[in-house]
């Protein structure tokens, strides 16, 4: 359970997610993985299927994105680790809000998993 592992996976699955790559995301985020916003919470299986909805319209990231982190904390506890912190997209030109938001990773042994990632806009 080694924090530079989990670093590298996070940066794997947020390129995937930027790329569209529903293989690697299905395997990298838990089966009961959500994703929770102002708008709502999302299953894993309902943003896969919004994502590929949006590759098959043209419509997913065609100018390429990516994350930056601004501030990034660990918080560990027994088999999980909480990732916290504040970041901004890039898509093409632009810049996206900063944001803030939770992940909630699990180490099931073997391999990192993502269970939750929450997000919104950073409080100043």
């Amino acid at each position: 359970m080694n924090r530079e592992d989990l670093k590298q996976v996070r940066e794997h699955w947020y390129a995937a997610y930027f790329a569209g790559d529903i293989e690697l995301l299905a395997q990298v985020q838990a089966d009961h993985f959500t994703v929770t916003t102002e708008r709502g919470v999302q299953s894993k299986r309902s943003q896969i299927d919004a994502i590929s909805s949006a590759k098959r319209n043209g419509s997913w990231f065609p100018q390429g994105g990516e994350k930056h982190d601004t501030e990034l904390g660990f918080q560990d506890s027994g088999g999980s680790t909480t990732v916290t912190g504040k970041g901004f997209t890039l898509t093409g030109e632009s810049k996206g809000p900063l944001v803030e938001f939770s992940e909630t990773w699990e180490w099931d042994g073997s391999a990192w998993q993502v269970v939750s990632l929450s997000y919104g806009a950073a409080r100043n």
